[in-house]
């Protein structure tokens, strides 16, 4: 009999695969805890957004953060070469990056880096659209990071000369070629070290075209793996995610793998479409944070346009594409590198939007994965207060909040570790039996919340018993008939307690004595949530 391996690895309960039977359980997805803006648009320089790129915390547990500033500048339209810029007021904006600083996670500092100039004022005379005025070198943007990525971290890279994925900024700035890959074996410090680029490692070629992000090693297929808004910008019949594979970050193949599907709503006021995912390994997976956008095709001034580039809101390459519309975020989760996704709790939002167009967080998705924070995961999210791209696709580029300007702010929800998704049992005991699995640890732990309730563990070898004559059978729900001396459910110490690393206790054996042996692992719950086991 084929069975898997149960070690350190947290199975997380996102999808089946796990799962040899269960009845009586419901999947619920946890949504975090909404801890509010911590990163607010307030300066001249972030009258669009103030959004996350990269936040992460230092070994003396500072926070830092770089983030996306951007503020709209109409002399944009007379700068850009793209006709779609020049045409779509949408993307009348400048973009630098930000940085920010806090000792909790919470409270954020902008210091004064000195590094280019910026918008001095706030010119708010000719309209709703905030326009730039004056120069001033007093503010904490300039950070030459076009992308990083902590790959030890994230990306299922152990090489220590690979830890750190960079791509630098603005060449000006780096006088590096902006496309150019780069590894790093520690967090480059950009805004101290004066030789930061000499330290940085050639990667022998360019991260994924279509944006130049890189986000995993592939183990099973060999390749670099970056995730991305579908493989071009071109969104017919609707947006889709992307997977961008090289295996020398030279020769990039591109595949689309996530894209809405028949048991998605297709309303025309609400048609569902993914916007973005930001993957990261964790536990021999790979976990999405899914971006998903409820466009808004009732009216042609903000569903899909096909007009030409000649046109206001026309785009080159035949891009017609949903302007209007919100959303939040879904979690998935990938056990092939990223070429398929399973989307059993992804059906409903993790992280809804608000429920108005007022809300602050009428957009709420994500732009970086999370910061572990002792027993808790931090998610640092981009919130929007409006509609996507805020222009109507009419003649005038009319804005759809005549009073005011959609504006991006950077938001935080917290959770505790890996509490995406569980397997909840009510008031009746329910149970769940696992595939079969080695166990190569000493120690069983689930991620339980079983504080309102009670949960009880078994393990029983998995072999085929006989049922009928000459019928043995592996039916999973037999593992009663099978199961180990000292650890039946009656053995088990029950669980009545909330732990995201909860020990299983058995009366009068060890988990160490079954080291070795391949078991299903059956769980009695009632009234308690199970995210996952493992063994450690």
């Amino acid at each position: 009999m084929s069975d898997a391996t149960l070690n350190a690895n947290w199975q997380l309960f996102l999808d089946d695969w796990a799962v040899a039977r269960s009845t009586g359980f419901d999947r619920i997805v946890h949504s975090p805890q909404p801890k509010g803006v911590v990163i607010p648009a307030d300066k001249p320089w972030e009258t669009r957004a103030a959004v996350p790129m990269y936040v992460w915390r230092d070994e003396t547990g500072v926070f830092h953060a770089f983030y996306n500033a951007l503020w709209w500048d109409d002399k944009i339209a007379e700068e850009n070469s793209s006709p779609g810029v020049r045409l779509d007021r949408a993307h009348w904006s400048r973009a630098s990056v930000g940085y920010a600083v806090s000792r909790d996670g919470l409270h954020w500092k902008k210091p004064d880096l000195g590094l280019i100039d910026a918008p001095a004022e706030i010119d708010r005379s000719r309209g709703v659209v905030p326009q730039p005025r004056g120069v001033t070198r007093k503010n904490n943007i300039g950070v030459p990071i076009g992308f990083i990525r902590d790959l030890h971290l994230y990306g299922n890279v152990t090489d220590p000369k690979k830890r750190f994925a960079v791509r630098p900024g603005i060449w000006e700035i780096t006088r590096a070629d902006p496309a150019k890959a780069y590894f790093a074996e520690t967090m480059p410090d950009v805004l101290h070290d004066p030789d930061w680029r000499d330290k940085l490692i050639d990667a022998g070629g360019t991260f994924n075209p279509r944006r130049r992000v890189l986000h995993f090693w592939d183990d099973a297929h060999e390749e670099w793996v970056a995730m991305e808004q579908g493989v071009t910008g071109h969104w017919l019949p609707s947006r889709e995610i992307g997977r961008f594979s090289s295996k020398d970050l030279t020769n990039w193949r591109a595949e689309s793998a996530l894209y809405p599907d028949a048991a998605d709503p297709h309303r025309l006021e609400q048609y569902d479409e993914p916007m973005h995912l930001i993957p990261f390994c964790s536990d021999g997976l790979v976990l999405g944070l899914l971006a998903w956008f409820y466009s808004d095709r009732t009216d042609p001034l903000g569903g899909p346009t096909f007009t030409d580039i000649t046109k206001p809101c026309g785009h080159p390459d035949n891009w017609p594409f949903a302007r209007k519309g919100y959303g939040g975020t879904r979690i998935v989760v990938s056990r092939d590198g990223g070429k398929t996704w399973d989307r059993a709790a992804s059906r409903v939002d993790w992280i809804s939007p608000g429920s108005t167009d007022e809300s602050p967080d009428r957009i709420a998705w994500p732009d970086c994965p999370p910061v572990y924070v002792g027993d808790e995961d931090w998610f640092y999210m981009t919130a929007y207060n409006g509609n996507h791209l805020p222009f109507c696709a009419d003649e005038k580029q009319t804005p759809y909040h005549v009073h005011r300007m959609a504006v991006g702010q950077t938001v935080l929800y917290t959770q505790k570790h890996n509490r995406y998704v569980s397997l909840s049992a009510g008031e009746q005991v329910e149970t769940l039996i696992t595939r079969p699995f080695r166990l190569e640890g000493d120690e069983l732990q689930l991620n339980v919340n079983a504080s309102r309730g009670q949960v009880r563990v078994a393990l029983a070898e998995a072999k085929p018993i006989p049922i009928l004559p000459n019928t043995p059978t592996t039916a999973p729900h037999f593992y009663d008939r099978t199961i180990l001396d000292g650890f039946s459910p009656d053995d088990c110490e029950p669980i009545r307690t909330d732990g995201v690393a909860q020990p299983v206790r058995f009366k009068n054996r060890s988990v160490a004595e079954a080291k070795g042996k391949t078991v299903y692992v059956a769980i009695e719950a009632a009234n308690a949530d199970i995210f996952g086991l493992r063994v450690v």
